[in-house]
């Protein structure tokens, strides 16, 4: 059922949402990229992201997106998210979807908030939004998270369904790497803290006001391959489905193409787009075979009647 919401909410971003819904980058040092529908952008200060774009950090980065209810997300070098929205008739969410990387979240500083706040998604966990400050290095084998203000519930994900939410508190430090369960406070912070990207270790100003009222457009950037998508074409499949209706146009392209066939196993829902003659409907027999049919048929039990 998680998983079916998750995919309804890549597929169908909120349309009633403010443009800034999904932030705004403030603070941009070094490069990074923003995949968006079909294409890619260059990343620049002012830019405000959309439901569903993909923001990618080069080595030595740093990106710091607030949002309007004073919720900021910040960055780190070599890290790959997915930023996104979505209502219902019962709430609205804001979500990150982490794939890899490092990441520092300081929830919505107003009460009551302006807006969900920012629920944290990953391959081995997810953390409903709150107003606290965290500090995590995740990957799809490995999550490492040091709860710097506030408590917390995480979400430990697991194959055969999600474990019941823990709760952490201000200082506690929570290791996981599968396929093992996670602990708290497992040993030294040392090596943690020492990998930390030093803009994580400073309280930063809040941008925002300087953007509202002057949009930014961001440069088109050279287009994406398939090894540049390979991470998220191959995730989990709520994740990844939305992403093939995004990218259906990138089939036409023959070596994205042999990349997707070749790799058919991992994302069996490209089948349709790749090969939809065998999708067509059956054509019925004939009218006229059909007829010889029944004619062949009466002939031999009027010759056997005799």
């Amino acid at each position: 059922m998680r998983a079916l919401i998750l995919a309804a909410a890549i597929a169908a971003p909120c349309v009633a949402a403010a443009a800034d819904v999904s932030g705004t980058i403030t603070i941009l040092e070094g490069q990074a990229l923003i995949y968006r529908g079909s294409g890619r952008l260059h990343a620049v200060e002012g830019v405000r992201l959309a439901a569903g774009d993909i923001v990618e950090t080069a080595a030595s980065t740093f990106v710091q997106i607030e949002l309007a209810d004073q919720s900021v997300a910040q960055f780190g070098s070599a890290t790959r998210v997915m930023i996104n929205a979505s209502a219902s008739r019962q709430k609205a969410e804001r979500w990150l979807y982490i794939m890899d990387g490092w990441v520092k979240v300081t929830g919505a500083k107003r009460d009551p908030p302006a807006g969900p706040g920012l629920d944290l998604r990953a391959p081995l966990f997810e953390m409903p939004a709150s107003p606290s400050v965290v500090v995590l290095r995740s990957s799809p084998a490995e999550v490492n998270l040091f709860v710097e203000r506030g408590d917390i519930r995480v979400v430990e994900r697991q194959v055969g369904g999600s474990v019941g939410a823990v709760p952490f508190k201000s200082g506690d430090f929570y290791r996981r790497k599968l396929p093992g369960r996670g602990t708290v406070n497992p040993g030294s912070m040392q090596a943690f803290v020492g990998d930390m990207p030093r803009f994580f270790r400073d309280s930063l100003p809040l941008r925002l006001d300087r953007f509202r009222d002057r949009p930014v457009q961001a440069k088109d950037a050279p287009d994406f391959s398939y090894a540049d998508v390979e991470s998220w074409l191959k995730a989990e499949p709520a994740v990844r489905r939305p992403l093939m209706q995004r990218w259906r146009g990138k089939a036409r392209e023959p070596a994205f193409r042999a990349a997707l066939v070749a790799n058919l196993s991992a994302h069996p829902e490209w089948d349709p787009i790749l090969f939809p003659e065998k999708y067509l409907p059956k054509d019925p027999p004939a009218p006229r075979a059909a007829f010889a049919v029944g004619r062949a048929a009466s002939a031999a039990a009027s010759t056997a009647a005799r």
